[in-house]
């Protein structure tokens, strides 16, 4: 929409329709002056109200698990001695569920964020979902790379095999750090503004309902190792009863066993 033909109205003196837009940059209200005119939003914009109370740290817990994870799991393939097919294996099964996330993480939001942005975005900040995007193919790609580098490496668990994967492991880290860098410092705000709360815990069951269950447990503790306790408390307030008691107890200690065999340490 070009902001030529639009100018801020007072909330409290227009009824705002799926024509207006809020910017986040001013922040503001931008509303058209000649409504016949105006370009017609497919999507319905989200109020004053829903913007304030969207959270979006539950998905920064989420960043900060993976990216230690896929650093971490870089040493320990490299630390496995050629041969070892046990301990590649212990390895290998705790980079595919890592993986596994990482994949269902990115497919949530290129489902149920994306494209709820891209219709209430102003045109001037579209290029950085689009950038987004794009590093989505690429981490798509540097996936299937770490995929094939996987399978290979626990047939026979040599060096070669687990040189590669460890080349595959740190290019995909390089990618990783760079998109969720973008994504905290430039998405997250936009999503937090035009997203309504119900729109942003979608995205958060997604993630969860793709998680087998028995590795729930597993993957809260992976969150909880350095997560914020009160959005850790946040992210369990819709479960049932018994697990949004008993997760919390549970899951530092069976990360911290998972962590064990896989790194050497409970305290990675």
């Amino acid at each position: 929409m070009n902001e030529d033909s639009v100018t801020p109205v007072h909330p409290a003196t227009h009824a705002h329709t799926s024509r207006c837009w809020w910017d986040y940059t001013k922040p503001g209200w931008i509303c058209p002056t000649g409504e016949e005119n105006a370009p017609r939003s497919t999507t319905p914009i989200v109020s004053e109200v829903d913007h304030a109370e969207v959270d979006t740290r539950d998905m920064v817990v989420v960043h900060t698990a993976m990216l230690r994870e896929f650093r971490l799991l870089s040493g320990a393939v490299a630390g496995v001695a050629d041969g070892d097919r046990v301990q590649a294996r212990v390895v290998e099964d705790h980079l595919r569920l890592v993986c596994d996330l990482l994949h269902h993480h990115h497919e949530g939001e290129d489902e149920l964020l994306w494209p709820l942005m891209y219709g209430r975005l102003p045109a001037n900040l579209r290029p950085l979902l689009e950038r987004a995007e794009a590093q989505h193919e690429g981490l798509h790609e540097a996936l299937g790379a770490v995929g094939v580098a996987r399978h290979a490496w626990i047939e026979n668990a040599s060096t070669v095999s687990r040189d590669a994967l460890v080349q595959a492991l740190e290019s995909l880290s390089v990618l990783l750090t760079e998109h969720l860098d973008d994504e905290e410092r430039n998405l997250l705000p936009l999503a937090a503004t035009y997203l309504t709360a119900a729109e942003w815990h979608a995205i958060g069951e997604h993630g969860a309902a793709s998680t087998p269950k028995p590795a729930l447990p597993l993957v809260f503790g992976m969150f909880a190792y350095e997560g914020d306790p009160v959005v850790l408390k946040a992210m369990l307030a819709s479960a049932p009863l018994v697990p949004r008691l008993l997760v919390p107890r549970l899951a530092p200690s069976i990360y911290a066993r998972r962590a064990a065999k896989v790194y050497g340490t409970r305290t990675p």
